[in-house]
């Protein structure tokens, strides 16, 4: 399990997120960062953080560091905050915050590099991440721009789900426009092995995840929704040709 780090001061919840609203907390290395709490994330949720994050900046997406944080009890008591015992529950998910960070928009789409767009898809559609929406209408997009206006990508706690539709994400998805790359048989065989490697050290990624987040009792049986091993087999598809299909 990594170095987990301590929060010393609860911030404010932020403003971003629709299924689970983090908070902003500083931690003891002096940082800070956007929290999820076991208490109302749930562990499944967590561990799609996790493993969506270790597979993304494996497949080379700019996604921010995270560490596994503890939120002392008596700092959850004595806050103030509404919502604050969200926070409690067990070790949390700690997406470090970027600094001067603003709002993506369908005005920045085509400022994003193109190969860096065709990896957000393949890697949505790979982890089942159907929460990457944008239209003209809004959205909700899960991508900000750094102080640089450089794309970073956040929030994989919906990913792997086992109710996901490739029509509703094709249609839906920020960059939905890049399918038709994929059609190459070459730039599949090239990608193929792309998620080949992200997936290698797949038990290396799994000992990451807190025994709380994974285990209901001391029997320490799996029984998450889906199961760590459930996980793994919805990300194998990839060697399927029929996942190419559907680009």
């Amino acid at each position: 399990m990594p170095e987990s780090i301590t929060a010393v001061e609860i911030i404010r919840q932020s403003h971003q997120g629709i299924s689970i609203k983090p908070f902003i907390v500083r931690g003891d290395d002096g940082a800070s960062y956007f929290v999820k709490g076991l208490e109302k994330a749930g562990g499944p949720a967590l561990i799609s953080e996790v493993i969506g994050a270790e597979l993304g900046k494996r497949m080379g997406l700019p996604i921010p560091d995270w560490k596994l944080m503890h939120v002392p009890n008596e700092l959850i008591s004595f806050s103030a905050i509404p919502n604050v015992t969200d926070l409690g529950g067990g070790l949390a998910f700690a997406s470090r915050a970027v600094e001067n960070a603003s709002d993506f928009s369908v005005s920045n789409i085509n400022h994003t590099p193109i190969d860096l767009r065709r990896r957000v898809l393949l890697f949505d559609l790979w982890v089942r991440n159907g929460d990457r929406c944008l239209s003209e209408r809004g959205g909700n997009v899960n991508l900000i721009l750094d102080g640089s206006g450089s794309l970073t990508v956040i929030d994989h706690n919906m990913a792997f789900d086992r109710a996901f539709c490739c029509n509703d994400f094709m249609e839906t998805h920020v960059f939905r426009d890049c399918r038709s790359f994929f059609r190459d048989l070459v730039v599949r065989q090239e990608h193929m092995e792309i998620l080949s490697d992200a997936v290698k050290n797949w038990g290396t990624i799994t000992s990451l995840l807190p025994d709380d987040w994974l285990f209901r009792d001391r029997d320490q049986i799996d029984l998450t929704e889906p199961t760590v091993a459930e996980r793994l087999e919805m990300l194998e598809v990839f060697k399927d040709e029929r996942f190419w299909g559907e680009l």
